[in-house]
């Protein structure tokens, strides 16, 4: 008996789905269509004159739940119907006034993602020196240009010091591979310093002006152009490093304004972006400022053409192995970065540190060695071989 009922559900729906078929409209998802009871909030076929089109579901939409039903029982279904009304004067009116606020708003919605094929894609990004040449090597070239890199680290770890170096080496000239670029410091936790800054700077001069100096933090390739050496001083390079004072990561989004203001801008650093969270205590309102924040970053990074470093703290957490330490805001937001850089002191050696390369999109993990001096971040001193 069993075994019959089975069979008769068989051929049931396969009658049924012949007759689909030859409906002239078939909606295809969890709901059904033309001659049944169903309405459809998923893809729709058309399949008149042997042609077939897929039509954009309402509900992929980034809009509130209440707005989705509310547009279902209007009867608009599709993305299509948005845009039949848009181009209609008269419902482009009335539906505007009730259900959006601009309709460049709902065209940016209904826009066609932008792709490129592996081909069209610019292999050679730009990137920012760090001074040291084995973390250079570490990260391709230095830090990449439009995408998100990780510091994360212990205090007294080298987050800052590193940060306030990108600043000043961003403005590397062009005559010597540089970007000759400007930088955004967000301050989150008043670790920014002027007087440190000035002494990296006074450093990065010194060196561009002994001409004899061929090796070094950074080697520098083509003919010097004297004009521009010597605009180069501790004030005007002052004057590029924006620093901007927050404490509430919501506040990211005034960055569009400051890059209006200096549209030479190929660096943003958030020093450090966790600060601002220790104050909510929501867990998902947390989340939620994290990811909308590494949204709007990455954002930034890509239609700018810039770079953004963030720095993080570490947490504790119990494991198999016992105690661990690990990158504060978890591997979610470790998802959502191209680099991480876990800094360290390296323990009964006077200003030395360690890098470790927890991710990268290029290779795998490895480690480099560095000093911080009051030049800056540099590379250890080779050791002489004995005679």
């Amino acid at each position: 008996m069993p075994i019959l009922i089975d069979l008769v559900i068989v051929i049931f729906r396969l009658l049924n789905f012949s007759y689909n078929l030859q409906s002239p409209e078939v909606f295809i998802g969890a709901s059904y269509v033309s001659g049944g009871s169903h309405k459809t909030s998923y893809t729709r076929i058309k399949t008149s004159d042997n042609r077939i089109t897929m039509n954009r579901p309402i509900w992929t939409l980034p809009l509130s739940k209440h707005t989705i039903n509310k547009l279902d029982k209007l009867g608009y279904k599709c993305c299509e119907d948005l845009i039949d009304s848009l181009d209609d004067p008269e419902k482009k009116s009335t539906f505007l006034r009730k259900h959006m606020e601009s309709e460049s708003e709902i065209r940016d919605m209904l826009k066609t993602p932008k792709y490129k094929t592996a081909a069209e894609l610019d292999i050679g990004r730009d990137s920012i020196a760090t001074f040291c040449k084995s973390i250079d090597e570490l990260l391709n070239g230095g830090i990449q240009v439009g995408q998100i890199t990780e510091l994360s680290g212990a205090p007294g770890s080298g987050k800052s010091q590193l940060s306030m170096q990108l600043c000043v080496s961003v403005q590397i000239p062009v005559c010597f591979e540089g970007l000759q670029a400007e930088a955004i410091y967000v301050d989150t936790n008043s670790n920014f310093s002027e007087l440190r800054l000035t002494e990296m700077i006074d450093a990065f001069l010194g060196h561009v002006s002994n001409s004899k100096v061929l090796s070094g933090p950074i080697d520098f390739k083509g003919e010097a152009n004297s004009e521009l050496l010597k605009s180069l001083t501790t004030a005007s390079m002052l004057s590029k490093i924006h620093r901007v004072q927050m404490n509430d990561l919501n506040q990211l989004y005034a960055l569009y304004t400051t890059l209006e203001r200096h549209p030479n801008v190929k660096l943003i650093v958030v020093d450090s972006f966790v600060m601002p969270l220790y104050q909510v205590e929501n867990s998902l309102r947390k989340n939620t400022l994290v990811h909308s924040a590494l949204d709007l970053l990455q954002t930034i990074a890509r239609e700018h053409d810039l770079a953004v470093v963030l720095t993080n703290d570490l947490t504790t957490a119990i494991t198999e192995n016992g105690a661990e330490v690990f990158p504060a805001l978890g591997e979610s937001f470790g998802h959502r970065v191209q680099y991480r850089l876990l800094l360290s002191k390296i323990p009964n050696q006077p200003n030395e540190y360690t890098a470790l390369l927890k991710k990268s999109v290029e290779h795998g993990r490895s480690a480099a060695r560095f000093t911080i001096s009051s030049n800056g971040v540099r590379d250890l001193p080779t050791e002489q071989p004995q005679l």
